[in-house]
């Protein structure tokens, strides 16, 4: 007697029924009901295993299946039909013969065995998997395009949800009689989302910090773990807090392999329209931790050297220019030190204070400055560079610039706007011309054109390839038009703003007072006799008419505060 050994598998679980798979191991027993030779040995499941994502040497349950066969525990492989062993065709025919080569046979109970005694019967086989892994491929399109449609949509396709929201029913069903499900903001969760946010925006904690905070406070996640860097870092990279439903962040490599997080965002997928009721954080703060991860991730230093916003990379510790604060003697920084000094308690005896100061980096490495004063007392710094900075946002309030901008603003957006509907007139004159050839494609076919079939053809093409040039060249000035008019709407709110930071920076915590530092501050350079603080705005067109107003009056009413405003994007200021 034959030992068989059957082989069932489904590629998601959702295919199970009640966790199992009925219906391949009844056509299986039945097959080897009618082989009177055959007995029934054992049988493999897998549950939820992709044929063709998966490689082989990733199935558990393949290898299983290997390493009884070279044991020489059974003599048949049965399944239900040979894609049960797999979908890969680089892969599958040649496990299949490498069953056959160590005496195992591999039958179908709806294919028969398959044999190797000739060239064909291995052709055979390498087309049957060839054919698979194309079906494989179809379904796997016909399944992105619908799940890119729904979730384009608006329609939850993610059964899991998110920190901050549960599933509810919608009263909605499928084709199939299913019910769908989507989101609903958990009041107490969502605050928490907020408060991550903040920290992150606001207060410049990193993930990891973020983690340690929620764990202290006794904070768990869906699955009542303790907080980690990858949980808190997944959050603030997820649109759905702003409302925008999120699909595609993970995928499956081409060719199969495990799957991984797609890092680039624009490959993701998103609903056209934002869903107010799954919106907890604004579009502005998502933006902002958007940017700060990004400035993080180059080190601040190389998003000075490209010209993009800066934002500090950790708040930790009492100094506030830590960064960007500069010897004026070396070009060094300026790095914290601290020291201990004896003091004379209250009873008697004698204690120790920890202070901290500022050191040329040169100097502490035993490295040539030409400063004379080597470190700085925290007060003798950020005192006179804080009244500066205050100094600078009481001139700014004082001007009215709304008008100017909005002069710039309009100049630059008729710009944009004029080129958007040139390439609107070209791509319509494009589409008129393809639909006049084919109008005369009909008349080629009646044999009373002069034109052949084969230059309409080309012409179409042509055609074609212009429009597909105009709309990319269209998408990209919408983009350059609607950034002008974000920067122009966060231009009149800095304006609006100005108060509230002088309070803000004057009453906050120390690292929210950093953030706001960082992004106003490009960087303070000590010297002997004086420093000098180079500002950073990050909206030209706000310097740019500052530049066009009555400078001279501004000059001449506070010298000391605006010695060079002659960069667009850069002030310095000295005391």
């Amino acid at each position: 007697m034959k030992r068989v050994r059957c082989l069932y598998r489904v590629s998601t679980v959702k295919q199970l029924d009640k966790n199992d798979i009925p219906m391949q191991r009844i056509e299986c027993i039945k097959y080897i009901d009618m082989m009177p030779e055959w007995k029934f040995d054992k049988e493999y499941i897998e549950k939820g295993v992709s044929g063709y994502n998966k490689k082989l040497e990733d199935r558990d349950v393949l290898q299983e299946i290997r390493t009884d066969a070279i044991n020489k525990e059974f003599e048949v492989l049965l399944v239900f039909m040979f894609d049960r062993l797999g979908r890969r065709d680089d892969e599958t025919p040649f496990i299949v013969e490498w069953f056959d080569k160590h005496g195992i046979e591999v039958w179908s109970t709806q294919e028969g065995q398959q044999k190797f005694e000739s060239r064909a019967d291995k052709l055979i086989n390498y087309i049957r998997y060839w054919q698979s892994g194309g079906e494989s491929e179809k379904t796997s399109i016909r399944v992105r395009t619908k799940q890119k449609q729904m979730i384009e949509q608006g329609i939850n396709i993610i059964s899991v949800p998110p920190y901050g929201y549960r599933m509810v029913k919608t009263g909605v069903f499928t084709k199939r009689g299913v019910e769908r499900k989507t989101y609903e903001i958990i009041p107490t969760e969502a605050k928490i989302v907020k408060k991550i946010f903040d920290l992150f925006t606001e207060e410049g904690y990193g993930g990891i910090r973020i983690a340690k905070y929620l764990n202290e406070k006794g904070y768990k996640t869906h699955k009542g773990l303790e907080w980690s860097y990858s949980t808190v870092n997944n959050m603030l990279r997820n649109p759905i807090y702003t409302g925008y439903l999120c699909f595609h962040k993970t995928s499956v490599p081409i060719g199969g392999g495990k799957r991984k997080r797609v890092t680039n965002t624009r490959e993701w997928i998103y609903s056209k329209d934002k869903i107010p009721e799954f919106q907890i954080i604004s579009e502005e703060q998502f933006e902002k931790a958007q940017k700060i991860k990004k400035s993080r991730k180059n080190k601040n230093n190389q998003c000075e050297e490209k010209n993009k916003e800066y934002f500090k990379y950790q708040t930790k510790g009492e100094m506030l220019f830590t960064g960007y604060i500069i010897c004026g003697g070396c070009g060094a920084k300026l790095t914290t030190r601290s020291s201990k000094r004896k003091i004379k308690l209250e009873d008697g005896s004698i204690g120790y204070t920890k202070y901290s100061y500022y050191a040329c980096n040169n100097n502490s490495s035993g490295r040539k400055c030409i400063c004379k004063q080597k470190s700085h007392k925290s007060n003798t710094i950020e005192e006179p560079v804080l009244n500066e900075i205050y100094k600078y946002f009481d001139l700014l309030e004082t001007r009215d610039l709304s008008e100017y901008v909005r002069k710039i603003h309009k100049n630059a957006n008729d710009n944009e706007g004029k080129q958007i509907r040139e390439l609107e007139k070209n791509i319509k004159e494009c589409f008129n011309k393809n639909d006049m050839l084919k109008e005369e494609i009909i008349n080629v076919i009646a044999g009373k054109s002069t034109f052949s079939r084969e230059l309409i053809s080309e012409l179409i093409e042509e055609n074609k390839q212009k429009i597909e040039e105009y709309e990319k060249q269209k998408r990209e000035l919408e983009i350059i038009k609607r950034q002008k008019e974000i920067n122009f709407e966060q231009t009149m709110k800095v304006k609006k703003m100005i108060p509230d930071w002088k309070e803000v920076l004057k009453s906050c915590s120390i690292e929210k007072k950093k953030m706001i530092l960082s992004s106003i501050i490009r960087e303070i350079i000590v010297f002997d006799e004086r420093i000098d603080i180079h500002l950073k705005i990050s909206f030209k067109e706000f310097l740019e008419t500052a530049q066009k107003l009555d400078f001279n009056k501004i000059r001449e009413s506070n010298p000391k505060v605006f010695e060079n405003m002659s960069n667009i994007g850069t002030s310095k200021l000295n005391t």
